[in-house]
């Protein structure tokens, strides 16, 4: 940790406040030792606690100063003492003043010290506060690198599958370009066969973003009639869709449908095509 990091951890504060312990205090009275700007940012925490004091001090009301000194007159006649008749009490004008003295520097004190507790309050609020919306960043950020983190393996995972999917032997693969009326000549696709559990899974090389409400088909050519594949949704990467089981096929074909897909094909939506 630099100096510039010692400084704004706090330990200075704590120091003057009394807050520290006594490893703390011993550990910041050997650094202060060593290096000066530590003594300067204690000096200059000191007066700005003097100056928050002096700068908030409130003035007490007019009437509480004649309520307390019309106290004290009554505590120097202390009741319950017997007076006897023709008894004068001697005059003692110092005591009197020294007294009323000593109360308005006790009651200083109180006011000074309320301000001054008033300020140091404020002062670890705001610190608080300070500190707690950068923890709640700090959780923010982490969430997120987490996230992002889960994203990249679950890719990473797809990207390996897709591999070992490819260098299958029993895996035939149906290469689909643009069919030859489609709406978009450059789409493209590629089917993945396996010819021992027939299972069939699509990754899709390029096709357009569908419209709200319309979602891509897969078919599956089986004696000359479209049998339906599954639709499926457009996805990042190498990932694959799993599709339907096909037992057997011609060729496969995308057409563009309605959300949840249609019994026949529409033709005049037809993507992609590809024969086996």
């Amino acid at each position: 940790m630099n100096i510039q990091e010692y400084i704004s951890s706090g330990i200075i504060e704590s120091y003057v406040l009394g807050l520290a312990d006594e490893a703390e205090r011993a550990e910041y009275e050997r650094m202060a030792a060593i290096h000066p700007e530590i003594r300067e940012a204690q000096n200059a925490f000191e007066l700005s606690l003097e100056a928050a004091a002096l700068q908030n001090t409130i003035v007490p009301p007019v009437h509480i100063k004649s309520k307390l000194l019309s106290a004290i007159d009554m505590d120097e006649q202390q009741p319950g003492t017997p007076v006897q008749p023709g008894y004068k009490e001697p005059v003692r004008p110092h005591a009197k003043v020294v007294k009323r003295d000593f109360t308005r520097l006790i009651a200083a004190a109180a006011v000074i010290l309320l301000l001054m507790s008033t300020a140091l309050n404020f002062y670890f609020f705001s610190r608080y506060r300070e500190y707690n919306e950068k923890y709640v960043a700090l959780i923010q950020q982490q969430t997120e690198l987490a996230t992002h983190n889960q994203i990249l393996q679950t890719r990473l995972l797809e990207y390996e599958r897709a591999v070992e999917m490819m260098k299958d032997p029993n895996m035939y693969v149906v290469k689909m370009p643009a069919a030859p009326n489609s709406p978009d000549s450059t789409s493209a696709t590629t089917v993945y066969w396996d010819t021992r559990t027939k299972d069939v899974y699509l990754a899709v090389n390029r096709l357009p973003e569908p419209a709200a409400g319309q979602q891509y088909q897969l078919w599956a050519i089986v004696d000359g009639k479209p049998v339906d594949a599954g639709v499926f949704e457009m996805r990042e990467g190498a990932g694959m869709s799993k599709m339907k089981n096909i037992p057997k096929a011609e060729a496969f074909a995308v057409t563009l449908e309605k959300k949840g897909g249609s019994a026949v094909p529409s033709l005049d939506k037809l993507y992609v095509m590809g024969r086996i």
